[in-house]
């Protein structure tokens, strides 16, 4: 059984992530464009109540408001579905780490450091601490002793990608001299921690996230810790 699905998420997640792998259906429809919406969102509650075990295709087209046929034309099977909400919350983290390399690093300079790794903070902490995220995280820590290969590629392809991004930002800072950076990856994993660690550890084993106010406060303390550390004055 963990052969064949492991198999089967494989196969499913290249063919989502593949431009060659197209739909059988028209992707410029704005109908099926609002059903894919529908049943993303619909799986994505019954994934995360039920686990991937739990949760059928027939359950899903239900919640979703959506006719089975209708279903199976958009997505050949649970596998391919489960891997195509994975993806989406995995392409949110992508565009985030992109987003890092081209643009957020670029402007910092020797007078806004400050500010500007502050702006960085309060963004990614409520980039993290999104429930919808909390919720997917929860859900894969549950499947992934069943299906470890989840885990694993969400992480490299999430979290890994944006702890990448943030420390060849630092080590651009570093040779600049704008920061005193001589491990790259462990100033981004400090940095991570400090800004939303503690949270993002309660909202894990609790489900629950706190009020913005109080992340943006935590996400600013812990870049002026950061910068008592990394900073040059």
């Amino acid at each position: 059984m963990l052969g064949k699905f492991t198999q089967a998420y494989t196969n499913s997640l290249m063919s989502a992530v593949n431009e060659k792998a197209q739909p059988r259906v028209r992707d410029d429809d704005p109908r099926v464009r609002r059903t894919r919406v529908a049943v993303l969102n619909a799986a994505r509650g019954l994934f995360i109540q039920h686990g991937y075990a739990g949760v059928t295709m027939e359950e899903v087209a239900e919640a979703a408001g959506v006719a089975k046929r209708t279903l199976y034309n958009n997505y050949s099977d649970k596998a391919a579905l489960f891997a195509t909400m994975v993806e989406h919350t995995v392409a949110y983290a992508e565009s985030f780490a992109q987003e890092l390399n081209q643009t957020v690093f670029v402007g910092v300079t020797k007078a806004n450091v400050s500010t500007s790794l502050e702006t960085l903070g309060v963004r990614l902490a409520q980039a993290i601490l999104r429930i919808e995220v909390i919720s997917l995280r929860r859900m894969l820590i549950g499947e992934s002793r069943d299906f470890p290969g989840i885990g694993a590629d969400y992480f490299e392809r999430a979290p890994g990608q944006v702890l990448q991004a943030l420390a060849t930002g630092f080590e651009a800072l570093g040779r600049r001299r704008i920061l005193r950076v001589r491990d790259p990856q462990s100033a981004a994993t400090q940095f991570a921690y400090l800004i939303a660690g503690s949270h993002l550890d309660r909202a894990l084993m609790t489900g629950e996230v706190p009020a913005q106010s109080v992340i943006d406060a935590t996400a600013r303390d812990g870049v002026t810790t950061f910068l008592a550390r990394y900073g040059l004055t």
